[in-house]
């Protein structure tokens, strides 16, 4: 289980260093087309594009970060009531569940980039379903982060409020 977490760990930093490159790519474009803009009355073609797509792919990535980092939205006044072992198992379900939602949701949104993702970009010409893939690789990340918690979960991986028992 100490190898399932370090492995789960590296990939979580390697997407933590994605997310700071693509952030950093983002905050580098509006700087530089708000000087463009205001000082040469100019613009980067395809800025706001690449913008918008280093922002989903950022928000997609960020989620299955949380996830496996418990910072997913979370209401767990009364499970914090719970002796440990029904929090554990009451934590395996929510990721469960979680898992399953996402996977409905990777099987509707490649349905849907199968029907639409053909269209271009209006200014990068690029396909659309390079931005649409997102949807599906968040949601494939956040699906394993919740087997690897599940599992984690079971064999003893601290749960937040595990202290207070």
């Amino acid at each position: 289980m100490d190898r399932l977490k370090r492995t789960a760990d590296w990939l979580t930093v390697g997407l933590d260093v994605m997310i700071a490159s693509f952030f950093a790519i983002i905050v580098l474009i509006t700087i530089l087309q708000v000087i463009l803009r205001y000082a040469f009355n100019a613009s980067v073609l395809g800025g706001g594009e690449t913008m918008e797509a280093l922002f989903i792919y950022t928000t997609a990535i960020g989620a299955a970060a949380a996830v496996r980092r418990r910072q997913h939205i979370n209401i767990s006044f009364v499970v914090d009531l719970l002796p440990v072992t029904a929090r554990r198992v009451v934590d395996g379900i929510v990721h469960l569940l979680i898992a399953f939602l996402n996977g409905v949701m990777i099987y509707y949104s490649i349905r849907w980039i199968g029907s639409v993702g053909s269209n271009e970009s209006p200014v990068l010409r690029l396909p659309e379903w390079m931005f649409q893939l997102s949807i599906p690789i968040g949601c494939g990340l956040v699906i394993l982060y919740c087997l690897v918690n599940t599992v984690l979960t079971l064999w003893g991986e601290e749960l937040q409020g595990d202290e207070r028992c």
